[in-house]
């Protein structure tokens, strides 16, 4: 009795010392090819969520693009009409008209400008982002190991 009795004493306090132990089938190289891999991924969704910024903003600028080529139609329109108000000896025909016409002309002008520096600024917006997204690409030229398991 005595003797089933530490034998099944000496079973049951080995059995955390069996399910303790560990054995990886991927070494220690492997697992750092794996994480550089991982890491090169991650820098791809960079790439990607960059790119995808970029098209947004180029829409952007299209937009812009068009506020600003009906700005201009717009202010050469004006100034078409201010000039069309003075006689061709340089006589003006109403004061208040052409008074009136020149601000809405000066105006426009205004707004052109405003609409021009707005697509400036987003052109420039644009640019940036694909500064970063060839930066990014360089980057990951560098990060494409490849995976190699070794089961042991």
């Amino acid at each position: 009795m005595k003797k089933s009795i530490l034998i099944l004493f000496s079973i049951f306090a080995t059995l955390p010392v069996f399910s303790q132990t560990y054995n990886p089938k991927v070494s220690k190289d492997s697992l750092g090819i794996l994480n550089a891999r991982m890491e090169a991924l991650k820098s791809s969704i960079k790439v990607l969520e960059l790119k995808i910024k970029e098209s947004e903003e180029e829409a952007d600028v299209e937009k812009l693009r068009l506020k600003l080529l009906e700005a201009n139609g717009n202010a050469k329109a004006s100034s078409e009409k201010n000039s069309g108000n003075i006689n061709s000896n340089g006589a003006i025909v109403d004061p208040k008209a052409v008074e009136k016409l020149s601000k809405k002309a000066k105006s426009d002008d205004e707004d052109a400008k405003k609409a021009l520096d707005r697509y400036n600024k987003q052109i420039a917006k644009v640019e940036d982002i694909r500064t970063q997204i060839q930066g990014e690409e360089r980057k990951l030229t560098y990060k494409k190991p490849l995976i190699v398991y070794t089961y042991k």
